[in-house]
């Protein structure tokens, strides 16, 4: 195979906009799009050697797979290794069991099947996993454990027959990762059924040029088509963002732009030129290392520096990403790449060994749940805890346990005074499950049995508005559950309402829930809204705890709240409808939360947007012994 200095530039082109996607930087909305140029280049790339080696029968399934331990494994180590002592010293425990078990998957790349059982409702932020863009890694890796093996079947019947199945499976799975970009978004972004047609396209790119050449047109029309692969590319890296569905029909924009570059910007065009000069091919040498190195060091300092880097610390975390990426190309990748200098018999050995001890540096860390014996310090899990069906309450999170089915099962579940003659009604989203504790102990003060029927997304209305993805399976419970609703609300004395109000104002929603509020205004005796929790821009919970476990200071009032103005402004529209009926009644803030702490000075606050467990209940002593269960029993009389 010739090689290629444009095609290296190219990686350039990938992997700059994905670092500074994830440093940060605004302008490259659509960083993340490199990931699928660097699928579309593999795909190439690596058809390109497999056709050579078949068409002349040299080819090896021992020699492909020895060839990719070389390109893959000792990088990959490396970071590992280097990654493991960082995060021992910053990662609290629940962060370093995530980190824990990445490794595990990691070492049998399948890293993203992890990633996509664990997004969701409650997922930690992707920017601080540390070893999230492995992914990418295992989706190629498992694409090549396929490719070989079909081109090897087919390669007998001639190239029209590769070429066509080829094509038939990139048009399916585009077909199908258009579908699930809006009913399975998380599974469409991880797993290789959604993502075969990217790589396949580097295939075709590579069938098409190994039985003839973008050289034969005229140079004019090759710089044509060079122009627009750039201007494609551009469109994404620029005008893309998170809103974008991904993969989709959209991301055949940059594919198809990686491909006319790829067939048609050879070292005689201008973009070829470009391309093909040093800077760009240093870069783009270096380019694997760097997309290694560049995830760990930001997610891990975010750890460290509690999510603050500012633009001066992102550049010094972008240059300090590429100073690892020449350490690593020139002394660990082109060593092990020299099969004179390291043999095969080491080169398996290697991947055997590694494997196995990253293997079990994973299953340490999950028998250990995180490793928590790093720490003097146990904090009682609720404290931390969101309460859920899967920890003793009712939140039925069907979108984030497997476990959970859409159905009935999501509508009958009890706390407060059970088999008392009062009954009453908790209905919302999480932001309503969050105060299942609340209600539990203020409930069995009032002698009230509490239904709650919440679930992710789910903010209180009758219409189909929703706060999440309605892909999402908690948008189905949520249906079921407004049909309960209004099906049922007369059965109860009492309904609590609870929502994500700042949400909801932001996405326009209010006016479906004043609508609800008007109409059980005139169907139960009487309805009380529950206020949103103060809202940080931080996960508040989660600087307590790395505070406690590391002995550090904790100042909540250094956290900031400007997420929390859309809350008050809907709290505002809520009390002035509130105050429009006799039988509906907000608590306030004030009677729930004294100040941002429980007395024990623990944060009320889980997630920086719900209230713990801990903190639900301490809400509810104050709310008891101070004067708002009184008024609230004046005002039910």
């Amino acid at each position: 195979m010739i090689y290629r200095r444009e095609v290296d530039g190219l990686r350039a082109l990938a992997v700059i906009p994905v670092i500074f996607f994830h440093a940060g930087f605004s302008f490259f909305s659509g960083g993340f799009v490199g990931v699928d140029i660097f699928f579309v280049i593999s795909g190439y790339l690596i058809t390109s050697i497999l056709m050579k080696e078949i068409d002349s029968g040299d080819f090896s399934i021992i020699t492909f797979y020895e060839r990719r331990a070389r390109r893959i494994l000792p990088a990959l180590f490396l970071v590992m290794l280097v990654s493991i002592p960082f995060a021992w010293l910053w990662l609290i425990p629940a962060d370093m069991l995530d980190f824990a078990q990445s490794y595990s998957a990691i070492s049998v790349f399948s890293s993203n099947l992890l990633f996509w059982k664990e997004s969701g409702y409650f997922d930690v932020a992707t920017e601080l996993k540390p070893m999230l863009h492995t992914w990418s890694l295992a989706v190629e890796e498992q694409f090549y454990v396929i490719l070989p093996l079909l081109l090897l079947l087919l390669w007998r019947f001639g190239s029209k027959v590769c070429v066509t199945l080829l094509s038939v499976f990139a048009v399916v799975s585009l077909l199908l990762a258009h579908w699930a970009s809006s009913h399975a978004p998380s599974a469409a972004f991880y797993l290789l059924p959604f993502r075969w047609w990217e790589l396949a396209f580097g295939s075709l790119t590579a069938f098409f040029m190994y039985k003839s050449s973008g050289a034969g047109l005229g140079l004019k029309l090759r710089q044509l088509l060079c122009y627009l692969g750039v201007v494609l590319i551009a469109i994404s890296l620029f005008s893309f963002d998170k809103h974008t569905p991904f993969p989709s029909f959209y991301t055949l924009v940059p594919v198809v732009g990686t491909c006319l570059i790829i067939l048609f910007c050879t070292a005689d065009t201008h973009v070829g030129k470009v391309l093909g000069s040093k800077l760009l091919v240093a870069i783009g040498l270096v380019s694997y290392s760097a997309y290694l190195w560049h995830q760990p060091v930001f997610a891990l300092l975010k750890h460290r520096f509690d999510g603050d880097l500012n633009l001066f610390y992102a550049l010094a975390l972008v240059l300090l990403t590429f100073i690892l990426a020449y350490i690593s190309w020139r002394f660990v990748e082109q060593p092990f790449r020299n099969k004179q200098r390291i043999g095969r018999a080491a080169i398996f050995s290697m991947a055997l060994l590694g494997s196995a001890l990253i293997m079990l540096f994973g299953i340490g860390g999950h028998l250990t749940n995180g490793y928590t014996s790093r720490y003097e310090n146990v904090l009682d899990p609720k404290i931390t805890s969101f309460p859920r069906i899967d920890n003793g309450w009712c939140f039925y999170s069907v979108d984030t346990l497997s476990s959970l089915e859409v159905g009935e099962k999501g509508q009958h579940c009890l706390i407060g005074r059970k088999g008392a003659d009062k009954k009453a009604l908790l209905f919302g989203d999480s932001f309503a499950g969050q105060y299942e504790p609340f209600w539990h102990k203020v409930a069995d003060h009032l002698a009230v049995e509490v239904n709650s029927v919440t679930t992710n997304w789910c903010f209180p209305a009758i219409g189909e508005g929703f706060s999440g993805p309605e892909s999402s399976s908690a948008y189905q419970q949520c249906l079921m559950n407004r049909a309960f609703l209004k099906t049922h609300a007369k059965d109860y004395d009492l309904v609590v309402l609870g929502g994500d109000w700042a949400t909801v104002f932001n996405e326009n929603d209010m006016d479906a829930v004043k609508e609800l509020i008007q109409w059980l205004a005139s169907e139960v005796k009487q309805v009380v809204i529950m206020p949103s929790p103060k809202r940080y821009d931080k996960n508040v919970n989660a600087l307590y705890v790395r505070s406690v476990f590391l002995n550090h200071p904790f100042d909540i009032s250094t956290v900031a709240t400007t997420a929390d103005e859309s809350a008050v402004q809907a709290h505002q529209q809520l009390e002035q409808l509130a105050g429009q009926f006799s039988n509906v009644v907000m608590i306030s803030r004030q009677q729930l939360f004294k100040g941002d702490s429980t007395s024990e000075k623990i944060p009320y606050s889980a997630d920086g947007g719900h209230i713990s467990i801990y903190g639900a209940e301490a809400a509810a002593d104050m709310f008891i012994k101070g004067k708002g269960l009184k008024q609230l029993i004046d005002h039910i009389k």
